[in-house]
């Protein structure tokens, strides 16, 4: 059977700091690269070309699915990867991504998927057989899903998982840049498009990065206030990530968020990141020892071990963090000695915070 042949579709602008690492990852694993450039002026341009990738350019319009589509139009591949610049691919013992795929049974495939440093994966479908029935949708957060999953059911094909990894770096520093940039993207799309939670979520979030915590919090409850008809499995785990947003923008606000923690932990009794929320809240209405309840579970979980579902989590949860919560518990129950040596703990999981050396410090002088 003759093997199927991939294509990396990347769209690009001005990412001269990231899109060596990625076009490096690709080397390989994919028979062909096509790039299209939406205006870049830092030598991008010149690093494409350097890797022998396919280069096209596309005026930029406010658009990220009209410029993921071009990408799309030209690749003459069988299957397709999208790929972004700040992202970098692995596969077991560096073979071929189509070692791993199925085409004969399947329309697509879900790589494991890590949103950011320090997080777990979860399931992207970024592969796709190369066809015009799957396009991309939405000015920004574009998604293919719905095409791929229609197109997978007409047709009676899976869509498979494999353990091809793709890891993201470009949240990492400064974000004021890409707030700006987003923000307008967002507002226009949760007007055009009000049923997609996922975009609400980053604009509460887009909006708290810029400082306007009170406007972060309305976009919330604007979001959530959008019903839904008929919801995919996607839409149902974006408007749960829509409600944890809020839970904790209220908690961060001095607000009680209890009313909508508890309404999704009867949904979802084991997300870890709403167990957490769940503690803060607990310590903030003088439940200490629910708290500290909630911090050992999390100590217990092992980040490793957990299953690649559609959710990521900050790996800090189950380490300093989940130290920070029990010393923080152990404090309002009135236990110094313990809040020290919890604090000490979390500072040897992550010495880059300050505060932990000096709360225990403090602790353990009185």
């Amino acid at each position: 059977m003759k093997r199927a042949t991939i294509a990396a579709a990347i769209i690009t602008r001005n990412e001269l700091k990231f899109l060596p690492g990625c076009l490096e990852s690709l080397q390989g694993v994919v028979d062909d690269v096509v790039v299209v450039d939406t205006g870049s002026t830092d030598g991008t341009q010149a690093i494409v070309r350097s890797y022998g990738a396919q280069l096209f350019e596309f005026a930029w319009i406010d658009d990220f699915a009209a410029a993921r589509n071009r990408t799309l139009s030209e690749v003459r591949a069988d299957w397709i990867l999208y790929i972004d610049a700040d992202e970098r691919v692995r596969t077991p013992e560096r073979r071929p991504i189509s070692d791993f795929l199925t085409p004969e049974t399947s329309a697509g495939a879900y790589v494991r998927f890590q949103p950011r440093p320090g997080y777990t994966f979860y399931r992207e479908p970024r592969l796709f057989v190369n066809h015009p029935e799957i396009r991309f949708k939405g000015q920004i957060h574009e998604t293919h899903r719905d095409d791929l999953i229609a197109f997978a059911e007409r047709r009676n094909l899976a869509i498979p998982s494999t353990p091809v990894v793709i890891e993201h770096l470009g949240f990492e520093g400064d974000q004021s840049h890409k707030h700006a940039r987003n923000l307008p993207l967002l507002e226009r799309e949760t007007a055009e498009h009000p049923e997609r939670p996922y975009c609400w979520h980053h604009l509460a979030e887009t909006l708290a990065g810029l400082g306007r915590r009170k406007e972060a919090i309305e976009a919330c409850r604007r979001g959530l206030n959008i019903p839904m008809e008929a919801p995919s499995t996607k839409a149902i785990v974006d408007r749960r990530q829509l409600s944890k947003t809020y839970a904790r923008l209220l908690l961060d606000d001095g607000q009680a968020a209890n009313h909508i923690i508890g309404a999704l932990l009867e949904e979802m009794p084991e997300d870890w990141a709403l167990l957490y929320l769940q503690a803060r809240s607990d310590l903030a209405t003088g439940r200490h020892d629910l708290a500290l309840a909630i911090a050992e579970r999390l100590k217990s979980v092992d980040p490793d071990g957990l299953a690649d579902g559609f959710v990521a989590y900050d790996r800090r949860l189950f380490g300093d963090l989940a130290w920070d919560l029990a010393a923080a518990g152990h404090v309002e129950a009135g236990r110094c000695k313990e809040a020290a040596a919890a604090y000490r703990q979390a500072a040897l999981l992550a010495p880059q915070v300050l505060s932990y050396r000096v709360k225990a410090a403090a602790l353990a002088a009185l």
